[in-house]
């Protein structure tokens, strides 16, 4: 999921982003030189404010992942949070610099972007559905070389793709742009914390009532006695989620993927539903026997997206290559230097990833190779995805690979799931590494100082990211309604259906993955033309497929909520979506503060 956000004097001048006419698709920022060597940027207080920041980002994006399937970045976020920490620090000392910021931003985002890049929210669940658990300490490596994998693979993308393509990559524009701000006016700061923090802590009221008190339900369902199709209402989840997580995720897709979402769950849940109990074809109502079959054409709704995508970015190939064969050779001083250590640090980056797939997830050297040639040129595919459309499908990419993968070494579901894994994986970091590079270009950052943070910060994730995914396993189970591990379930659905083939496929739901495979090119397809204002988006139906329905429901509210603020009153729309961000941290932080005392026997779980 991607972001769809977008201060104090300083000691020296902030560096403006001067506006440039909107022609092929560049963003409104133009890059301005190189700020002055006194100009703060890689300094400790800015380490340490990106570290905690990113570790709370990795806590939020492990419980909302396995929970709805999205995560953020947490770009806009951690910039907002990271000129507060820092302005807060400064009291005896200089105030911040907007560099300093951006440097804090991005190394939030490396800690954030960890339980992606270990498969924490698709691969290692699916693998444990299919019986295979590798250990924590292997699958935290596993994800540290696959991140770096991903940081190195963005830092050689970023001169074609951002200075001399230029494309847009719209959450980086928008995170230099709240930075630069910020740096020059203190109103934009109050603005949006006051949006945040209200949020924030009202979230967690609410959490603590639900899953510490047992006061409030999960979910509101309509009562069994109003019947759709036959079926009791309460069998198909319809009605609201009480969860804060749920509205501020609808605040920052925005009405097009809430409406989306909601469209596919009224024709999963409402339709095609009672039509499984009332045929046969599913002989028991309620969310998991349902969930088990329509689970096939959401996720060929959320295939069918990505193949259009992948096929729409094969001419950019060739560009991609000539990218990887001069890694390291262009750039002067700093920049020189850097390239030569990116080249020099992608063998060991593989080597560390390769060891842990064989060990952790029996993927031996030779399928890891055969993985890894998928992963460059999909990480491209994310990479230019991302940048057009600010949009980073790499689960869909991974499943893509699962494909490919499957045809080359069939019946081997283990190997599959981990196969997609990598690419997965690698393109979560490739995409997030870049909306930070774009928003460091737009500032007049240092690439070379960014990737110096990066690295590190993959340590730090996989430290927090880890244990906080334990924990929530142990606490609610590995396929339970309040988790659905939506992505997990894709990645589990597609290994199966490339091992078994149609045999693994549930009765009757051949047909209706392949007629949801086409609707979702067609409609991924339409959306590059004028009618993609109108037209659904097919990843977010599919997922409507996967939740249940009043998690589609709340998620859609939220994104409504948001669309009528920012039409009748244009001036809270920042509020609006920094308090979208607060609901989603305030509710993952405490239920996974919760789950920690339920399953240290400091707490016992409500009912």
């Amino acid at each position: 999921m991607s972001e769809r956000q977008s201060g104090r004097a300083t000691a020296a001048p902030a560096p403006t982003p001067v506006p440039v006419p909107e022609e092929s698709g560049a963003p409104s920022l133009h890059p301005v030189s190189a700020p002055a060597p006194a100009v703060p940027e890689l300094t400790p207080r800015a380490l340490v404010a990106g570290g905690l920041i990113g570790a709370v980002v990795a806590v939020t994006n492990v419980y909302t992942g396995l929970k709805t399937g999205f995560w953020e970045s947490g770009c806009v976020l951690s910039s907002l949070l990271a000129f507060g920490g820092l302005t807060a620090l400064s009291r005896r000392s200089a105030p911040p610099s907007p560099l300093e910021t951006n440097l804090s931003q991005t190394t939030a985002v490396s800690v954030g972007a960890m339980p992606a890049s270990a498969g924490l929210l698709g691969a290692v669940p699916a693998l444990a559905m299919l019986g295979t658990q590798p250990p924590g300490w292997a699958v935290a490596l596993w994800g540290v070389g696959l991140g770096t994998l991903g940081v190195l693979f963005a830092f050689s993308l970023r001169r074609r793709l951002l200075e001399e393509e230029a494309l847009p990559f719209p959450t980086g524009a928008a995170t230099a742009e709240l930075i630069s701000t910020l740096h020059s006016t203190g109103s934009a700061y109050a603005a949006r914390v006051r949006g945040l923090w209200a949020s924030g802590l009202a979230s967690m009221g609410l959490t603590f009532l639900r899953d510490a008190r047992g006061l409030v339900p999960q979910m509101s369902l309509l009562p069994g006695t109003l019947k759709v199709g036959g079926l009791g209402a309460d069998s198909l989840t319809l009605g609201i989620g009480w969860s804060p997580m749920l509205l501020g995720i609808g605040v920052l897709v925005g009405p097009q993927a809430g409406l989306s979402i909601l469209l596919g769950s009224v024709l999963a849940w409402g339709g095609l539903a009672p039509w499984l109990v009332r045929t046969g074809v599913v002989t028991e109502a309620g969310y998991p026997a349902l969930s088990g079959w329509l689970l096939w054409p959401g996720v060929g709704l959320m295939v069918g997206a990505a193949a259009t995508s992948l096929l729409s970015q094969v001419r950019a190939l060739p560009s991609v290559m000539q990218d990887l064969r001069g890694l390291g050779k262009d750039g002067e001083g700093w920049e020189s230097t850097a390239g030569r250590w990116v080249a020099r640090m992608v063998l060991p980056a593989i080597l560390l990833t390769g060891v842990m797939a064989w060990f952790a997830f029996q993927l031996s050297p030779l399928y890891f190779l055969l993985a890894l040639l998928l992963t460059f040129p999909l990480s491209a595919v994310c990479a230019r995805a991302t940048g057009q459309t600010d949009i980073a499908p790499m689960s869909p990419l991974g499943q893509l690979a699962q494909v490919g993968f499957g045809m080359t070494v069939p019946g081997q579901p283990g190997l599959n799931v981990a196969a997609g894994g990598v690419v997965s994986g690698a393109a979560s970091h490739t995409s997030v590494s870049l909306w930070s590079l774009q928003a460091g270009r737009l500032l007049g950052s240092s690439a070379s100082r960014q990737l110096l943070v990066q690295l590190p910060g993959l340590l730090l994730g996989a430290a927090v990211a880890i244990p906080t995914y334990h924990l929530l396993l142990s606490t609610h189970g590995l396929e339970s309604p309040l988790l659905p591990m939506p992505t997990a379930h894709q990645f589990k659905a597609v290994a199966t259906l490339t091992a078994q083939g149609l045999k693994g496929m549930p009765e009757s739901s051949t047909l209706a993955t392949g007629l949801a495979f086409a609707v979702g090119v067609l409609l991924s397809a339409g959306a590059k033309g004028r009618l993609a204002r109108w037209l659904p988006s097919a990843a977010a139906m599919g997922m409507g497929f996967v939740v249940p329905a009043a998690f589609a429901v709340t998620l859609c509210l939220g994104s409504l909520l948001a669309a009528a603020v920012g039409r009748f009153r244009p001036s809270a729309t920042q509020t609006v979506q920094s308090a979208g961000a607060g609901a989603i941290v305030g509710e993952s932080l405490l239920s996974v503060i919760i789950s920690a005392l339920v399953a240290f026997g400091l707490m016992s779980a409500p009912g």
